[in-house]
């Protein structure tokens, strides 16, 4: 029987902000990943939110007996939950996600959070513009988090390659 894949601490989520940050969705570079801000330190266990919704698309014909469909766009839905900081200097998600801001949000799996990005890792690139923040009511014994959604506004990449 093979092992499984595990993912514990084997998941990098930075954010590069800036319109133009990334000059490739499909080969971002080392440098332009390694300037941006790492978040998976802060983001919940829970916390990485990307979920693609693809439409259905009704294909079904007059002479058809029985309803048929096909796959139709794809859209990215992004929603990070991230834990605030008691210093504001060591509140990364909450300061470097200001709703409004233009930016790439990059994923890399299967490889640890602590390494840099290189050349030839695996990504997942959305351009995105921040949403409004959604903090989360206070629980005992619970950080404070807010949930906040990325708006993907331009074509995304789930199977990008780092140049």
């Amino acid at each position: 029987m093979a092992a499984d894949l595990l993912g514990d601490g084997q998941i990098k989520v930075t954010f590069v902000a800036g319109e133009s940050s990334v000059a490739s969705v499909s080969a971002p570079t080392a440098a332009e990943l390694n300037g941006g801000v790492d978040l998976q330190e802060r983001i919940t266990r829970d916390g990485l939110g990307i979920e693609p919704e693809q439409e259905a698309v009704d294909n079904t014909s007059l002479a058809s007996t029985k309803e048929t469909e096909d796959a139709g766009t794809v859209k990215d839905s992004v929603e990070l939950t991230y834990k605030r900081a008691q210093s504001s200097g060591d509140d990364t998600a909450y300061n470097t996600l200001a709703p409004g801001t233009l930016g790439f949000l990059a994923v890399r799996r299967n490889r640890p959070h602590a390494e840099a990005w290189e050349a030839g890792d695996e990504a997942e690139i959305y351009p995105v513009r921040c949403g409004a923040r959604r903090r989360q009511p206070p629980e005992l014994n619970t950080p404070q988090t807010v949930i906040q959604k990325l708006f993907v506004h331009s074509e995304s990449d789930d199977n990008a390659t780092v140049a």
